[in-house]
């Protein structure tokens, strides 16, 4: 088995390919044979993103084309929604918040692509380590100006924790398993799949996960502009979403089979095993509510107090979408 490391920075040149092919490979207004023009979708390496790109029938079935393009950030991911590189986009809501906050007239939430437990602090196997404050003063990681580093500062808030309680280095995900294993570091903290990785090597035992902090949701993004003349491409697009997510809930084994293959004709070494937790871990729910606002809001809120953002959003959303999108797959 390839190494964390290796297996990550695999993961950074084919996104990278990726980017490349999916920026080139499809212009858009192309229309197919029932009228409907090509989706670009910016997606980010999640978990559930493995599936789509490795069940293309998911969109088959719905008679869409979608060219599905995977962002090494969320920052990329905006940039290129703002710019018109993509029609719709995903990220979390950090990046959501510097969203709506580069385009207060244009950002639409459409949907929800994952939320609860997302981010997870690893301990190594064999370290005896219970909670955080076992960890004052030790060496810890995480990745700076992410979701991870914002859902810490939460969770230390409530607990009366401080930042500077520990020695905190800024690691870049592909490097955290690997400066775990080699004892540079006492815990590490970052999304999935990472943390389920480590697992599955046998490097490292969880802590704690964090779904308790924030919900910390994940949602999909368009432009009022591309919504107000695309709505069938936005139902079919959010059909197919559902389809996703109910094969990951209800039948994760053969998700992770997909996941993993899919990887793995990649170059990249994810066992079914690690795909499997993540899919238990995290909610894939695509449906979003009241709840999921707020904890936007109040991400946005608390990014404002520790000034991570210099205001705070108004957010736009629309669930008309999505409850065509319920329609068409119970008429299919």
């Amino acid at each position: 088995m390839k190494s964390i490391s290796g297996i990550l920075v695999l993961t950074g040149l084919i996104i990278a390919l990726l980017f490349i092919t999916g920026c080139t490979s499809t212009q858009t207004g192309n229309e197919n044979s029932e009228g409907l023009t090509t989706i670009r979708y910016g997606g980010q390496l999640y978990p559930g993103e493995f599936v789509l790109a490795g069940d293309p029938s998911i969109w088959d079935k719905y008679g869409i084309e979608v060219e599905h393009t995977l962002f090494s950030s969320g920052a990329e991911n905006n940039e290129a929604l703002v710019a018109g590189v993509v029609d719709i986009n995903c990220g979390s809501d950090t990046k959501t918040v510097s969203l709506f906050n580069a385009i207060p007239d244009e950002a639409l939430i459409i949907g929800k692509l994952q939320s609860g437990n997302r981010y997870t602090t690893i301990i190594r196997k064999d370290a005896e380590y219970t909670s955080w404050e076992d960890l004052k003063g030790k060496t810890v990681a995480t990745r700076f100006g992410t979701g991870a580093e914002l859902v810490l500062r939460m969770y230390y808030e409530e607990e009366g924790l401080s930042w500077d309680d520990f020695n905190y280095v800024n690691l870049k995900i592909e490097d955290m398993a690997a400066a775990l294993e080699q004892g540079q570091i006492e815990a590490f903290t970052a999304w999935e799949p990472t943390p389920a990785i480590a697992e599955a090597m046998g490097i490292g035992k969880v802590l704690r996960t964090y779904g308790d902090v924030s919900s910390v949701p994940v949602c999909l993004h368009t432009t009022k502009s591309y919504a107000a003349t695309h709505e069938d491409e936005i139902v079919r697009f959010l059909a197919a979403q559902l389809d996703k997510a109910d094969l990951i809930t209800n039948n994760p084994e053969e998700a992770a089979y997909i996941a993993s293959k899919t990887a793995a004709e990649r170059g990249i070494d994810i066992s079914p095993e690690a795909f499997i937790t993540v899919f238990n871990r995290i909610d894939f729910s695509i449906d979003f509510d009241e709840d999921t606002i707020n904890d936007i809001e109040e991400a946005a809120a608390f990014l404002y107090e520790q000034d991570k953002t210099q205001s705070i959003p108004s957010l736009s959303y629309d669930k008309s979408y999505l409850e065509k999108a319920i329609a068409l797959r119970a008429s299919k």
